[in-house]
């Protein structure tokens, strides 16, 4: 199974982040879920990339040509594929992956996770889209989904079929025992 793992090409104010983040690419090579990335060596994405090849788990790296010198290519990777653009790039990763986890990041990561997101409830695909909530990251933006619910404008069960949480254990074992909810236009 390959999990993709959207985050931050920095590290954050908190050490916290670079500690969990080595400890969910612990907990994911001892259940053998293999790493899909950004294949940058910068931040966070570093991080998960270098510490689940310590654990000798299959890491995956998806890279946009431009961003080859910019964000540092880590070179150690199993397997690379360089696209063209981002929209390849996210294409690419959600192909490749059959769950998806964001940790701490910015707009790229955003984007990452609200596109597979974003899929999920259309129906395009059924695969566990989870938060890795490190220091109540997500907790505001959470806040925001269940307003999006009372505003009306997201239905619950769509929020409600995200895995949130701040134990990479209970992420995991939700991921492997996901049911996805019916497809937005789905009767």
């Amino acid at each position: 199974m390959n999990v993709a793992i959207y985050c931050g090409s920095s590290f954050g104010n908190d050490k916290i982040y670079e500690e969990q983040t080595k400890v969910l690419a612990q907990k994911l090579a001892l259940k053998k879920l293999n790493i899909v990335y950004g294949g940058s060596l910068q931040g966070l994405m570093g991080i998960v990339s270098n510490e689940s090849l310590k654990c000798n788990n299959s890491v995956t790296g998806v890279i946009t040509f431009d961003l080859i010198n910019k964000e540092l290519e880590n070179k150690n990777l199993t397997k690379i594929y360089r696209v063209n653009n981002m929209d390849e790039r996210k294409a690419k990763m959600e192909e490749l992956s059959d769950a998806f986890i964001a940790i701490p990041g910015g707009y790229g990561t955003f984007d990452e996770i609200f596109d597979v997101i974003t899929a999920a409830q259309i129906g395009y695909h059924k695969k566990p889209c989870a938060f890795f909530n490190i220091n109540g990251y997500y907790d505001k933006l959470l806040d925001f989904l269940r307003n999006c619910v009372n505003e009306g404008f997201i239905k619950k069960e769509y929020v409600d079929m995200l895995i949130v949480s701040d134990d990479i254990d209970e992420i995991i074992e939700k991921i492997l025992n996901y049911n996805a909810p019916k497809d937005k236009w789905q009767n």
